[in-house]
């Protein structure tokens, strides 16, 4: 009777059931019958039911003790797997049972590797040693995975190179420690330890592919990736869920848009193929794309986890749709109980990048968990909204909270002292970089060039330039923009040759730069070609701040038909910036009839505006026009139009004097 009990166990019948009817046909003291009933039981799982039957067993051997301790360990309660050992190993002494084997061991190192309690871990290992079965292939693994997941790579290393003999679970296990770390020396020695699995006929699994594949993580490791999606199809893999949304992460980390595409319609999807399609779209900008696959997750009712809301929240900070922001947000918080950390991040940034810097402060403030990145988020958002005077006050209240200063913070602060011409902070600033080793960090450096060059300290400027070992195009354009402000046009233009001939191909800023520096030399030829080789030679579409720049540089010459003609032919409607440039030059040369067509168009744009009036009015007065300019008074003081009050950084100035005042961070 109990062969039959146990046969319904295992094709899937409810453990209580069979319990219940073992106790009723008096079965119950079958250890073998109880020993099955035990695993239905920690499968499910119920602890609860299980201990009490393990209690309740009239004969106990070392299968019911081999069954409860890995269960027990495997659902995380350790304490109790340890006093459930340590029961076992009294038993064994008085010859109640066999010694703890391979699997009670196993399952002991796998239920520390669970709660990742490394002194446990290690009083485990010890055992493992001491009853001699570390020869195992099996805990050999369990071993490894342990140490790799408490976070000691060089335990791992150890055990795994110590093992008589490494199954395919070491390695995996293995691999996936090395890949785990951020380190990128680790994924090195990963990538060569699956190598030597290829070697060595240790053919990999599922598994083995999933770890390997996040080694691949930038653009430039996208023919590699792409050869371990090769091999594992050569060795006729079959692609699960699990493996090819490991597979779509990794073509999104890399920009492997094609391949995402390819492998979205030949995989099985699940909620977490999804949620990777779904990152991987987002991370290379196909946001339209990103937004079909969530609808589909909510017509298909898939569930929706917080990181999908976060990839999707990383669409509308890439759209700048605060519209549709606040809808996900909404979404989010109906959806789930208590939003992450990551999730709440992500809502500060891009209400931030979106312009909402209020409802970047309400998330920050409602946030019960802020680590380093939510600090970053806000400071990063107000240097983006041009609040410098808040960027330095809370970057001062960060550091008195004793926060680590990221990159990323040190970057948002520099900014902020460019937009203010701030270099006392900026000094400040640069020393701590200096102190915290970051300083040669390209990003860093490339905002210390910016800081120097909008200070007007531009050979400083030049002398970092000069020291960088890895120049991209933000640095190339910040020392453009920066010579091209301080009437260093001419090096500006010279530096655009040097960053040809250094093969960096120029991106809208560049153009700006360039156009700005020949409206005020006047060479309206050079400049011409400028903007005729950014559509021409670089395939860049022109933006209005290149329009603003042409206006510029014909009506600062004195060729107003010119100017005229460039509006006229326009691919769009001019905005207010165009209408201003030409107006200001019209008050120097004295045209009043043009300067009037400016003025007419800039109030149409804003017409609360008195600027138009004020320029109109010194215009005519420069030209004997003194009617005209009293008939601009008087629509002047109709509409009580006013200069708005003049500011100054000085109080920004004195901010930065006092706003280390507890650090006493001063450059040596």
């Amino acid at each position: 009777m109990h062969d039959h009990l146990a046969a319904l166990l295992r094709s899937g019948r409810r453990a209580q059931s069979i319990h219940g009817a073992a106790i009723k046909l008096g079965c119950i003291a079958s250890t073998f019958l109880c020993n099955n009933i035990l695993v239905a039981y920690l499968r499910h799982p119920v602890p609860v039911d299980a201990r009490r039957l393990f209690d309740e067993m009239p004969r106990r051997n070392l299968v019911s003790w081999s069954v409860l301790i890995s269960g027990s360990a495997r659902l995380g309660a350790l304490a109790e797997t340890f006093v459930l050992f340590s029961d076992m190993l009294r038993g064994a002494d008085r010859g109640s049972w066999d010694r703890p084997d391979s699997f009670v061991l196993g399952g002991l190192a796998a239920g520390c590797a669970h709660a990742r309690d490394i002194a446990a871990g290690v009083q485990a290992h010890a055992c493992v040693v001491k009853f001699g079965v570390d020869e195992d292939a099996s805990v050999a693994a369990a071993l490894v995975d342990m140490y790799a997941k408490c976070g000691r790579v060089d335990s791992s290393w150890r055990a795994f190179t110590l093992a008589p003999q490494r199954s395919v679970v070491s390695w995996t296990s293995m691999i996936a420690c090395l890949v785990n770390h951020s380190s990128s020396g680790y994924h090195d020695t990963a990538l060569v330890l699956f190598k030597k699995m290829l070697v060595l006929k240790v053919w990999p699994t599922n598994a083995t592919f999933s770890c390997i594949l996040k080694v691949f993580d930038v653009p430039e490791l996208l023919p590699a990736g792409m050869q371990v999606h090769g091999c594992l199809l050569k060795m006729g893999t079959e692609v699960d869920t699990a493996l090819g949304s490991a597979l779509m992460t990794m073509y999104g980390r890399c920009g492997g848009v094609d391949e995402i595409a390819r492998l979205a319609c030949r995989i099985r999807h699940d909620s977490f193929s999804r949620t990777s399609l779904l990152g991987a779209y987002a991370r290379n900008g196909y946001n339209v794309q990103a937004v079909g696959v969530f609808r589909e997750m909510i017509a298909e009712n898939v569930a929706i986890d917080q990181a999908a809301m976060t990839s999707l929240l990383q669409v509308c900070s890439s759209m700048g749709h605060l519209t549709m922001a606040r809808e996900v947000h909404c979404y989010a918080l109906k959806t789930f109980f208590k939003l992450d950390t990551v999730l709440l991040n992500a809502t500060v940034t891009v209400y931030s990048r979106c312009g909402d810097i209020t409802g970047a402060e309400t998330v920050f403030n409602l946030m019960g968990k802020k680590d380093i990145i939510s600090w970053t988020a806000l400071l990063t958002g107000y240097a983006q909204n041009g609040l410098a005077q808040e960027v330095l006050l809370f970057f001062r209240e960060m550091l008195r909270r004793g926060l680590g200063s990221a990159v990323f913070c040190i970057t948002g602060v520099l900014r902020a002292c460019s937009t203010t011409t701030n270099l006392a902070a900026g000094l400040q600033i640069h020393s701590r970089a200096l102190k915290l080793g970051i300083d040669d960090d390209t990003s860093v450096e490339n905002a210390l060039v910016t800081l120097y060059a909008s200070c007007g300290s531009v050979q400083i400027a030049w002398k970092i330039f000069n020291s960088m070992s890895n120049r991209g195009i933000i640095s190339w354009n910040s020392l453009i923009t920066s010579f091209s402000q301080h009437g260093n046009e001419v090096a500006a233009i010279q530096l655009f040759d040097m960053m040809q001939e250094a093969g960096v191909c120029p991106d809208d800023f560049t153009f700006a730069g360039l156009l700005s520096s020949c409206s005020r030399m006047g060479h309206v030829t050079q400049g011409c070609v400028y903007f005729k080789q950014m559509k021409e030679k670089y395939n860049l579409e022109p933006k209005m701040v290149h329009y603003t720049c042409m206006v510029d540089l014909f009506a600062r010459a004195g060729r107003f038909s010119d100017a005229m003609d460039f509006i006229d032919a326009m691919p769009c409607e001019p905005d207010q910036i165009v209408w201003e440039a030409l107006l200001a030059s019209c008050k120097v040369h004295g045209n009043a009839e043009l300067g009037r067509i400016a003025a007419r168009k800039i109030l149409e744009i804003r017409p609360e505006d008195p600027s138009p009036y004020i320029i109109l009015s010194s215009i005519h007065a420069s030209v004997d026009m003194w009617d005209e300019k009293a008939w601009n008074r008087t629509m002047f003081d109709t509409q009580r139009a006013r200069k708005d009050a003049g500011s100054s950084w000085i109080g920004a100035q004195e901010l930065s004097e006092n706003i280390f005042d507890a650090y006493q961070v001063g450059v040596t």
